[in-house]
């Protein structure tokens, strides 16, 4: 043990020393600060170890640290790993006095983490995870808001309990968002993930201080096996590949940019720069080196080292867009297969650069391309617009077969091992199925089905020994295969844009995939964990839109999207029926409103292909169709006529269309052409008279008098929008008014329809606002505003005021307020936010 040495110095025996070492061994990052070096001290070792004596062991032992002075003072680590024996206990010990550093909140008794030291935000997780204790750090919701992205990310990872394994995928759903976002923000968005996840218990927790939280939400678009989403741009083409022992993506891109990334954290290692868009890559080991071949939009074909980003060399010779690109190996040396839009597939060897075989025999842009081996030898497979699937040998450069059957485009090939045969899965470009093809002799074995649009991406992979296969494309889902029992083991979800690419590697023993698309940002999954269930079922296409009303007395909402509408109990979110506007793709509803007649609930609706109808909702049952339309319903309404509530509805080809559900709905009471096409209704009362208010894509506001003889429309608001898409009406001061969002206008108008006057201006929006709705409630009048960066505003429409706001995990496109919630469609969830009272 250390004792004094009278002269104010520190005698220390070896034991002494190791035991003042020790916790620099597991220190993270920079290091430990010193004041935090001597908690450790004393925990691991159990000696009352001072400042004094740890800052007089430093200065006597300084060469033997590395010293690091960081924005919270100077950290202290050990130059090498050092002995790492009994981590687990030590990692342990290390967390829990951690934790106890964390200053305790008065008020409430919870640990006060926005006060923590910041090694213990960034680094905390970290020893969690190697003491096998995380997820008992993660039940505290304030850590959840509080840590460190980045550093927790990395530690989610590892293995935890089913309970953890939620709250890890609650976490990662939008780390993308909130990783910068603000505390109050990621709070927010935690807390509707929560939600998401069904964890409304949490969501609560997560709301503590908020003016809202969550009272439940749909979770279609959440799924465990998400690990991380990055942000920026979307991505055109993607591979993977080892880098420095670590698993790596390669994504190409429409802005000519190569980008290099880790797959465990999303970190960006590399960018490389091409001359144009690139829209095909893989990669290949050349020398014992990572190098990817990327081929672009103009002709381009490169290979790049991706250890240094430099150039290996150019190989010339095709004319026009590359669209495939595979790397292979053949006589024990790396090989590359490209075509594109010239109509040949060329081999190339890597090594040299040298063209080995031109293989003609497409007659359209090709744009796939997957390996095998049949009978022994090597063989390239190759899809294109011909809607042909060709089997070229490698060794000799021979088309060997042509698989016919696609009636459209293949855009997608993969290769893999079925019952020791080689065969190949193909998706195109007008069918919304994957054809699986025996290679041997060329017959189709079966097809995949099960996606509502075409396919554009496939991926091979095993999984617990079986071959599988990714499926994805138009319908923003990726769909896992059992290829030995040709059934779907899995349904990825969360892409907002349509997928064109998949590309799949193992981590640790693990299976990742590497997902995205034009216009979707990529994501990485574990498909270890994909055939665990998603949260919850719901819309499985964008919530276009929502509305309200009562059956049997309770309060329901009703949404709109892909081709159905839904009818959910307010209270706990309880999906009550389905009813489907349609079954296909030009069946999917657009517009809704909702009424009461004669005290049944009805819903009127419209969407693509001039399809409108009208729903009771307590039955369940299509009461009318609405005939007529000839192009899409951009919105309906429910308009007073003569007492009686009457559906409106609009199509673009100007048409205002009124209907009496009383009488002969073949035929509309009132069909009256518009300037421009009418993009948002609402119903008014003008001096105590039933009004009809219209926005167009001319930008102006219509006042419709909708009974009587003569001019109908009575009074029109020029509102220097551009065009208005949206409009939601109210009282204010006795008078009616009407908010306006316009185009892409970060500020919303409101107008007093007495005289049409602007009366205010409610500004700052990060960006264009999409939707308004208005509430009513304890002397209240507010507005809901929606803006595409997934912010809803909450506005003092007396005093045109912000009140507050409520960061939402993805964009939103529409608002309704229901009593006292808030009621949103955020791409194809629904969100119910309701007044937080703590």
């Amino acid at each position: 043990m250390a004792n004094s040495s009278g002269a104010g110095g520190l005698m220390l025996d070896s034991d002494d020393e190791a035991a003042l070492l020790r916790p620099l061994v597991f220190a993270e990052g920079a290091g430990l600060p010193l004041a935090l070096w001597v908690v450790l001290a004393r925990a691991l070792s159990g000696r009352p170890w001072t400042v004094q004596d740890v800052r007089a062991f430093r200065d006597r032992v300084s060469e033997r640290l590395v010293e690091t002075q960081t924005p919270a003072g100077a950290a202290y680590r050990l130059p090498t790993r050092g002995d790492r024996s009994g981590e687990r206990q030590t990692q342990q010990a290390i967390t829990s006095a951690l934790l106890a550093e964390v200053p305790q909140d008065g008020d409430n008794g919870h640990r006060d983490w926005s006060a923590a030291a910041p090694y213990i935000v960034d680094h905390l997780a970290a020893h969690a995870a190697a003491g096998g204790v995380l997820d008992d750090v993660l039940d505290d919701a304030e850590y959840l808001v509080h840590a460190a992205p980045r550093g927790l990310l990395r530690a989610l990872n590892t293995p935890g309990s089913a309970k953890g394994r939620v709250r890890r995928s609650i976490y990662r759903t939008s780390l993308h968002v909130h990783a910068t976002a603000s505390p109050p923000e990621r709070r927010d968005i935690l807390a509707v993930d929560a939600a998401r996840h069904g964890e409304t218990g949490l969501a609560r927790e997560l709301s503590r201080g908020r003016p809202w939280q969550p009272r439940w939400a749909t979770g279609t678009m959440v799924h465990p096996a998400l690990r991380f989403t990055r942000t920026g741009r979307g991505v055109d083409a993607a591979a993977c590949t080892v880098i420095d022992g670590r698993p790596h993506a390669v994504t190409g891109c429409y802005d000519s940019n190569v980008r290099v990334w880790d797959l465990v954290d999303g970190t960006e290692r590399l960018v490389i720069t091409e001359d144009d868009g690139v829209y095909a890559l893989d990669c290949a080991e050349i020398d014992g080196r990572p190098h990817v071949v990327t081929g672009t939009c103009s002709g381009g074909l490169r290979v790049w080292d991706l250890d240094t980003g430099a150039e290996r060399f150019a190989l010339g010779g095709h004319k026009g867009w590359i669209r495939a690109v595979g790397c292979t190996v053949i006589d024990g040396r790396p090989h590359a297969v490209t075509a594109g839009e010239d109509c040949l597939v060329r081999l190339w060897d890597l090594v040299d650069g040298s063209e080995r075989a031109r293989m003609p025999g497409h007659t359209d842009e090709i744009r796939a391309v997957a390996f095998a081996e049949v009978a022994g030898r090597p063989v390239a497979v190759t899809g294109g617009y011909d809607n042909t699937v060709r089997l070229w040998d490698l060794e000799d450069g021979v088309e060997r077969a042509v698989l016919t059957g696609h009636t459209s485009a293949v855009y997608s090939v993969g290769c893999t091992v079925i019952d020791g045969i080689p065969h190949a899965i193909t998706g195109s470009s007008g069918e919304c199925t994957a054809r699986v093809w025996c290679l041997t002799d060329g017959s189709e074995r079966t097809v995949l089905g099960g996606h509502t649009s075409w396919i554009s991406a496939v991926s091979c992979v095993d999984l617990d020994g079986r071959p599988h296969v990714l499926t994805a494309g138009g319908d923003r889902t990726i769909r896992v295969w059992d290829l030995t029992e040709d059934t779907e083991r899995a349904v990825l979800t969360g892409h907002q844009g349509y997928v064109d690419v998949l590309a799949c590697t193992e981590f640790d023993g693990r299976p990742y995939a590497v997902s995205g698309g034009h216009s979707a940002s990529p994501r990485v999954w574990d498909l270890g964990d994909a055939v665990l269930p998603a949260a919850r079922k719901g819309h499985t296409g964008t919530v276009e839109a929502v509305g309200r009303v009562k059956i049997d007395g309770r309060p329901h909402l009703v949404t709109g999207g892909d081709t159905t509408i839904r009818v959910w109990d307010l209270a706990d979110g309880t999906e009550r029926r389905t009813l489907y506007h349609g079954h296909e793709h030009e069946h999917e509803v657009g517009a809704l409103a909702c009424t009461t007649v004669d005290g049944r609930p009805y819903a009127a609706v419209g969407g693509c292909c001039g399809v409108a109808r009208v729903w009771d909702l307590a039955e369940g049952t299509g009461l009318h169709t609405l005939p007529g339309h000839d192009y899409k319903v951009d919105t309906v309404a429910w308009a007073d006529v003569n007492g009686r509530p009457h559906a409106v509805t609009s199509d673009q080809d100007r048409t205002v269309r009124l209907w009496d559900l009383d009488e002969d709905v073949d035929h509309p009471l009132l069909t009256d052409r518009t300037r421009s096409a009418v993009r948002a209704m609402e119903p008014v009362s003008i001096d105590g008279r039933p009004h009809l208010l219209t926005g167009s894509d001319d930008g102006a506001l219509r006042l419709w008098r909708l009974t009587g003889k003569g001019r109908r429309v009575t009074a029109t608001v020029h509102t220097g929008h551009q065009w208005i898409r949206a409009l939601a009406g109210t009282v204010l001061d006795g008078r009616p008014h009407a908010l306006t969002v316009g185009g892409n206008d970060t500020a919303v108008q409101v107008w007093d329809l007495t005289d049409g006057t602007l009366r205010a201006t409610l500004p700052g929006h990060r960006s264009g606002v999409l939707a308004v709705a208005c509430s009513t409630g304890d002397d209240r009048r507010d507005a809901i505003t929606l803006d595409s960066s997934g912010t809803v505003h909450v506005w003092d429409l007396a005093s045109a005021r912000l009140r507050e706001k409520v960061a939402l995990p993805a964009r939103a496109q529409c608002v309704t307020a229901a009593g006292p919630e808030l009621v949103i469609g955020m791409g194809d969830d629904v969100v119910v936010l309701a007044r937080n009272d703590r």
